[in-house]
């Protein structure tokens, strides 16, 4: 284990004491949000997870993934085991990792998982306090179970097994309705008239989800469409007959690469000399107007008395969504990919000072 100095170690527990984290554990990405000093750290992995049952041949590292080991604390059901999150569960087993998609159970059970995958992919501390709020899509349902398996104190080592320990201490301080944070974020700048009622789309990875809420905030309706989110999207682009003609492999191409090179903004495809440029423009206007035409159905009994309507969440981001929801009266918040997460930090740092 590395030397600390007593100091050293003193200098690190006060400047990262009670952390206010926002944490936002969507079905398709996972994101977590705080302030290191004065640095705002993002941390975003897939909603992926692998239980290890045998050595790795060689360490995996990612930035939108980690490795742990739990040695001891609250969760004695987890003492010995070992795991894999976000892209280095989806590396080292394709196709039988669990996907927090897969039931929306699995969400408050492995928020602890989750959070602890993403703290392996920054820099070591020996110790961390974390003052946590999350959102769900049923608090009543789901709020005291994530409480009971994410509390308390946690021992891990990230990484190899030659890592040194480090102490997780969790407290959650709240569970919010999905969606709160990002109301909270759009609040924070001046995009929502608060004191109307508000109509928000989340265009997610795996889902598009409609909401209302009321003046001052209160969620009035929530319900996610039958419809899938940007992952129709990469799968529309990924078996459309030009690029498999192009890639000549008889197969579909691979999701992820399609969702880097959107999300870079240049189209590429892995190494290969073609970008799909065009083949987003085919497929973007009808991915959104079917989404759209669904959520405005499903919130049009409150569109007349609606102050704002905004929009969040990666499919908010694509290239030129922003502009095809403008032409709709809605408005694309900032940052929407990290809208919900940076909102629940916000109300994480400020129940923090409440409670102080």
């Amino acid at each position: 284990m590395p030397t600390i100095t007593q100091s050293k170690q003193a200098g690190i527990e006060q400047n990262y004491q009670h952390t206010p984290i926002g944490f936002d554990c969507g079905a398709g990405l996972t994101k977590l949000c705080f302030f290191c000093g004065r640095i705002q750290k993002r941390l975003r992995q897939p909603s992926k997870l692998l239980e290890l049952k045998s050595p790795l041949l060689e360490e995996l590292k990612s930035p939108e993934g980690g490795q742990f080991t739990y040695h001891s604390g609250n969760r004695s059901d987890l003492i010995g085991r070992q795991f894999l999150t976000g892209e280095l569960a989806a590396w080292k087993e394709p196709t039988t990792h669990i996907k927090l998609s897969d039931d929306p159970t699995l969400k408050a059970e492995y928020v602890l998982h989750m959070v602890l995958g993403a703290l392996a992919s920054v820099e070591y501390r020996p110790k961390w306090n974390l003052f946590l709020v999350a959102s769900t899509h049923s608090r009543a349902l789901f709020s005291d179970k994530l409480k009971a398996l994410t509390n308390g104190t946690h021992t891990v080592t990230f990484g190899g097994a030659d890592m040194p320990a480090s102490t997780v201490n969790i407290t959650v301080g709240s569970v919010v309705p999905e969606g709160a944070g990002a109301y909270t974020y759009a609040k924070r700048l001046n995009a929502l008239d608060s004191s109307s009622r508000v109509i928000g789309f989340d265009l997610g990875t795996s889902t598009v989800i409609p909401q209302v809420f009321g003046p001052g905030g209160k969620l009035i309706y929530h319900q996610p469409l039958e419809t899938g989110g940007v992952i129709d999207l990469l799968e529309a682009i990924a078996t459309d007959t030009q690029l498999l003609e192009q890639l000549g492999t008889g197969k579909s191409a691979n999701l992820e690469l399609i969702r880097k090179g959107l999300e870079s903004g240049d189209f590429s495809y892995g190494t290969r000399r073609f970008n799909t440029r065009a083949l987003y423009a085919k497929h973007i206007k009808l991915w959104l107007a079917a989404r759209l035409r669904l959520a405005f159905k499903a919130t049009k009994e409150w569109r007349d008395e609606a102050g704002s309507l905004i929009a969040w969440g990666g499919g908010s981001e694509l290239p030129g969504v922003s502009q095809m929801l403008n032409t709709q009266g809605v408005i694309s918040l900032p940052q929407g990919g990290w809208a919900n997460a940076l909102g629940l930090q916000i109300i994480a740092t400020a129940l923090k000072a409440r409670r102080e």
